[in-house]
């Protein structure tokens, strides 16, 4: 399940100085006093993205909610995540290892973080269901992360670039007062761009061998950790398959739904050893299985199911894939099959 911690939520309701009776809030995302102050309860995304629709409807059009819940947060607030975040030698240190780890408090969103020409970049990745109550939580994002920065070094750390993916509707002085730059809105990602001097200053009270202890302290408890974020090449497999019915998709149609920027999408792919050729057949390959298999669709409604024009490159296709036809393939699953059940020629 998606989903955040009630840290986000806690602080959002705190700041909600247009809607006195907390209580009312309280009942919206169905926590108690009690569970709300505890930072290892989750909150379903979308009921969080509810609550903070709410809470900008009593402050349209000039919103700074969120922004303030941004200016409070601390890094001690987020536990062992935020005490590691804090002892990183450098900032560099700490985005390149503590991405792993946002999933202890975040099941919704993932990070990434990268050095880009003369910039370093700390970027997030997220579906886009749409409503204000999903931008403001981007925004909120990535306010949160310059706060702890801002802890983790100096309160004058000024990102040189900040973007959204979506586009604003009213006020964005608050936006503007706390990243100390205009941020760019309809953006390839959801991003932080900071200059290399900044990121390699020494932390404020970085220690090396306390980041080390900590950082395996979170390697432990990620091991705990159910259900797993898939890898990236998963991710890029899956989002390919959603897009297959309409032809094989563009790369940058496929990079723009994960809320990244093309020459950054290729990067990773080629990071991890792959091309974004490799992982459109390996979609192509594994939809058309799941297919045959679970389904009975006939082969030309699967052929154009995984973005083939002719039935015939299919067949070829899916013979290179499995050493077997289409045909063969699904003859096979029949032998094995329970009895009662069928799959179509």
């Amino acid at each position: 399940m998606t989903s955040v911690s009630t840290i986000y939520a806690k602080k959002q309701i705190e700041n909600a100085d247009q809607i006195p009776d907390k209580g009312k809030l309280l009942d919206l995302i169905g926590l108690t006093p009690e569970m709300i102050d505890d930072p290892s309860v989750m909150v379903p995304v979308a009921t969080y993205h509810a609550l903070m629709e709410v809470i900008a409807e009593s402050e349209l059009p000039d919103l700074k909610f969120h922004m303030k819940t941004c200016q409070s947060m601390r890094c001690d607030e987020f536990g062992v995540f935020g005490l590691a975040f804090k002892s990183a030698p450098t900032l560099r240190h700490g985005f390149q290892r503590i991405w792993r780890y946002t999933r202890l408090h975040n099941r919704f969103a993932s990070f990434s973080a990268m050095q880009e020409g003369d910039r370093f970049c700390w970027s997030m990745q997220a579906p886009n269901p749409g409503g204000i109550g999903s931008f403001l939580s981007r925004e909120a994002a990535m306010g949160t992360t310059l706060t702890l920065c801002r802890e983790t070094t100096t309160q004058d750390l000024k990102p040189c670039h900040v973007q959204f993916v979506h586009e604003r509707q009213g006020s964005i002085e608050a936006l503007v007062e706390h990243f100390g730059c205009e941020p760019e809105f309809g953006a390839p990602s959801d991003a932080l761009h900071f200059d290399l001097w900044d990121v390699d200053q020494p932390c404020a009270i970085g220690d090396a061998g306390v980041w080390r202890y900590l950082i395996s302290h979170l390697d432990q408890m990620m091991e705990k950790e159910p259900d797993q974020e898939p890898s990236f090449e998963a991710r890029v497999v899956e989002e390919i398959a959603k897009l297959l019915s309409g032809g094989v998709p563009q790369l940058s149609e496929v990079s723009k739904n994960m809320g990244l920027g093309g020459r950054t999408f290729q990067r990773r792919l080629s990071e991890r050893g792959h091309s974004f050729q490799s992982l459109t057949d390996e979609a192509r390959r594994k939809l058309a299985q799941q297919l045959i298999r679970s389904s009975t669709y006939s082969f030309s409604e699967i052929a154009f199911l995984t973005g083939f024009s002719e039935q015939s490159a299919f067949s070829r296709a899916f013979k290179r894939w499995s050493g077997q036809t289409p045909k063969a393939y699904r003859g096979a699953l029949r032998e094995n099959a329970p009895a009662g059940s069928s799959l179509a020629e």
